[in-house]
């Protein structure tokens, strides 16, 4: 019976899992935690509810306000980010249609509109770019440490639009971290946003530990860095890239 038994097991707390919106990556990884000793943890969509909504733009010097309205509606409605999303909703307006659109994974996005090469991304593409002033600094960071993620419209040679998009915690998160302290699990958030908002954040959910500006590749790295340093470590997020 003990034969049958460990696999229904299995089988059945993936389906518990499953039906409460939970993917588990396999029963090997079911049985292994408990013996977690950290977590890592996505932000948007994990800690966060995932909805974010726009709640303040303005034009970046002198540039006309419904051009860059237009703008930003283009590059944004061809994202499925949840930032860009966000964005496209609060600015309710049409944009034309964007060529040679592309993606920056953890920057942001890229394309052609109305003959003028655009891109609408975060602080660091912004930065990369060699487009940020102490000015905009300044700005962004009265945005960041109120736990908003901004983003940019700029063209090639300057920064035409920000656009603050604010995120709410999860009603069960603060209780969920609370939970992990109680059973000896350290909870560390990693996100591609700024480290500014990610403290923000994780203040509010009572985690202790964030890491912020974290392209894939470093949340794998500091992944591994919690391995050595906790033991056990578990990765927990609202998409598949967080599997994987």
């Amino acid at each position: 019976s003990l034969v049958i038994s460990t696999p229904v097991t299995v089988v059945s707390g993936l389906a518990a899992g499953a039906r409460r919106g939970i993917l588990i990556k396999g029963g090997t990884y079911l049985e292994d935690a408990r013996l977690l000793k950290a977590v890592a943890l996505d932000k948007t969509g994990t800690i966060t509810e995932g909805k974010p909504k726009l709640v303040q733009w303005h034009v970046w010097g002198a540039g006309d306000e419904a051009a860059a309205q237009q703008m930003a509606a283009s590059l944004a409605g061809r994202s499925d980010h949840p930032v860009s999303k966000a964005i496209i909703q609060g600015l309710e307006v049409p944009g034309p249609e964007a060529e040679n659109f592309k993606a920056l994974p953890g920057r942001g996005v890229e394309g052609v509109v109305n003959g003028v090469r655009l891109v609408l991304g975060n602080h660091r593409l912004i930065h990369e770019r060699g487009l940020c002033t102490p000015e905009l600094e300044a700005e962004l960071a009265i945005h960041e440490k109120q736990g908003r993620t901004v983003t940019l419209l700029a063209d090639d040679s300057c920064v035409l639009a920000l656009f603050a998009v604010a995120d709410t915690i999860r009603e069960t998160s603060k209780q969920a971290i609370v939970d992990l302290k109680a059973l000896g699990v350290t909870s560390v958030m990693l996100t591609g946003d700024n480290t500014a908002t990610a403290k923000a954040i994780a203040a509010q959910a009572g985690i202790d530990d964030a890491r912020g500006d974290l392209l894939p590749e470093a949340k794998l790295d500091a992944i591994k860095e919690m391995q050595k340093r906790y033991g056990a470590t578990g990765m927990t997020g609202d998409g598949i890239n967080d599997a994987q």
